[in-house]
This record gives C-alpha cells, structure tokens and sequence, in this order.
C-alpha cells in the first residue's frame, strides 16, 4: 500500500461506519417522505462522481455523512436534509454546521467495507413512484468505488410498509 492510498482508504471506511450506522434509523423513520429523502441524499453520498474522489470530496462526503447520522439518531432532520440535494457536484458542507459535532457519536460498526450503495437505499428509491428525480437517480451510475459482496448489499425487506 502506498501512502497516498491509506488516507483515502481510512476516509471510505469511516463512511462505510456512517452508513452501517445510519441504516436502522432510516429504515425505522416514521415518516415515509423523509425516509426516501434520505436514501436519495445517500445515494449522492455513494456516488463518487457527485462527492469527488479527492481527499477533500470524501472528507466533505463524510462530514454530510456523519451529520445527517447525528441528526436521524436526534430524530429531527434538519437543513440541508429537508430539501433533496442539487444535481451536479456536492457543495462544501458551510462551517457553521460543525456546532451538530460537538457531541460524539457512538456505536460505530467494526465491519469494513468498500462504499456502494446499499440494498436498503434502492429498496427506499424504488418505491418512490411521485418522484421522477428518484426514478433517473436509479437509473444513474451508483459509484465509481467497487462492490464487494458485503453486509451493505444484503436485501432487507420493503420497508416502506412498517
């Protein structure tokens, strides 16, 4: 390993962490259009093309990452998480939202992997037939990174019908 692939590999990691973690408070969310909201804002997080594959792109992919992990585990969603997200590139998440890190989030997943989009994601996508944005997003390319068979492409239920 180089040493320029380890800061890279360290950063897709803590994103994978993100995701893993994010996945029951998705999934159990009371509100169906906030639960898709959010599997479309994961999607652009798992799409490298939108984040960018630099260090700077990941690092702002996973700060997006572990702030929209912060505010589903407090229950509320809050900006830039009420509207979807812009086409094109992810903007620089604005300084002023590092006031949601300044308490620790816990619980992280000892499991690694590569990031992809996960099966639970698609799953929130698919069912959104009032959104044509979602339809094109499903349709998109998912990631540049590779898809091993992991814990984040196993299927979980439909689980628009909690």
């Amino acid at each position: 390993m180089n040493k320029y692939e380890e800061p890279w590999e360290k950063l897709d990691s803590e994103f994978d962490y993100f995701l893993l973690d994010m996945k029951p408070y998705v999934l159990k969310h009371p509100n169906k259009t906030e639960r898709q909201r959010c599997a479309i804002w994961i999607k652009k997080l798992c799409d490298l093309a939108s984040c960018g594959s630099s260090l700077t792109g990941r690092e702002n992919r996973n700060m997006y990452a572990r702030l929209l992990l912060h505010m589903l585990k407090r229950g509320i969603l809050e900006e830039p998480f009420i509207n979807k997200p812009q086409p094109g590139s992810l903007k620089t998440l604005p300084t002023y939202m590092s006031i949601y890190f300044d308490e620790p989030l816990s619980g992280l997943s000892r499991e690694q992997n590569n990031a992809g989009l996960p099966d639970w994601v698609s799953g929130e996508l698919a069912d959104r037939t009032d959104d044509s944005w979602a339809d094109a997003l499903l349709k998109g390319k998912t990631s540049s990174i590779s898809k091993p068979a992991n814990h984040r492409y196993g299927s979980v239920s439909n689980v628009s019908h909690m």
